[in-house]
């Protein structure tokens, strides 16, 4: 029989979250990637669905 794993992550000890103006800098420090036009339109609709009014009625979701 085979071995399983625990699937939870445990975060380090003392392990800070970087504050808003870091991450900023981060990406802008990124070196660009190179996006196709398959890729972007994905993205956008990833960034749209996230961006949505979502609200649930009678247990249900309901996405504006």
């Amino acid at each position: 029989m085979s071995q399983r794993y625990s699937t939870t992550v445990q975060l380090p000890v003392g392990r800070q979250k970087t504050s808003l103006d870091q991450r900023i800098a981060e990406l802008r420090a990124k070196k660009p990637v190179y996006v196709n036009h398959g890729e972007a339109l994905l993205l956008q609709g990833i960034a749209n669905a996230s961006l949505r009014e979502q609200r649930i009625i009678d247990g249900k979701f309901d996405l504006d």
